[in-house]
């Protein structure tokens, strides 16, 4: 009986914040796999960066999370010719899986939530494991169930992660790289030259 969680996200650009969210749901929800799903270059729900492409943020995800036991970077949404809403993953996987998935976010996800498409049908098909960084307060949206523990057999649940992650956004870091700052200490060592140096690129117009 796998239990699967769900990371999708724009990656942009990947730093600690996100690996610290699937160690910690990896080891509190005793998760057997994460799948990590980056967004493509038109994404429903949010902007991105002009100048950095999403092949470009697919392959640092992957280097960030390579050697991660159970950790798999899918490229669906990057390969993806048109938009993909979340609900569409959610229905094929909810379909598709023994288990009901585990979407995986941090708080500024779940506060937005009510905005995705077709909302409030998301609690059909996928439980919600939020994790809050230092500080943030919790907060519910109404019709999920809040439990201590998450089913495997029953949507529409939420759980609050307990591990204090740390106050890392990544529209901060985007700034800080920008004025220059050095923002090496919040990003993954094998890549933290390479994005600092595509952001830098991307602010003086030196786009490929």
């Amino acid at each position: 009986m796998t239990r699967i969680g769900v990371f999708g996200g724009s990656f942009d650009p990947p730093h600690l914040g996100h690996k610290a969210l699937v160690e910690a749901a990896i080891v509190e929800l005793e998760l057997d796999a994460v799948w990590v799903i980056p967004v493509g270059d038109n994404p429903v729900h949010r902007s991105l960066s002009e100048g950095v492409s999403a092949k470009q943020r697919l392959s640092w995800v992957e280097s960030m999370f390579a050697g991660m036991d159970g950790v798999e970077v899918f490229d669906w949404e990057v390969k993806s010719a048109e938009p993909m809403p979340s609900i569409a993953f959610m229905r094929r996987l909810g379909k598709d899986l023994p288990n009901v998935p585990i979407w995986l976010m941090g708080m500024d996800a779940w506060l937005g939530l009510p905005l995705w498409i077709d909302y409030p049908e998301h609690m059909q098909w996928c439980n919600m494991a939020v994790f809050p960084r230092h500080g943030e307060s919790v907060d519910m949206h109404e019709g999920w169930e809040q439990v201590t523990c998450l089913s495997s057999m029953k949507a529409g649940q939420v759980y609050w992660g307990q591990s204090e992650l740390p106050m890392i956004s990544a529209t901060q870091v985007r700034e800080d790289i920008l004025t220059g700052k050095d923002v090496s200490t919040v990003l993954d060592v094998c890549i933290a030259d390479e994005i600092q140096s595509a952001y830098q690129k991307s602010r003086n117009g030196e786009n490929e």
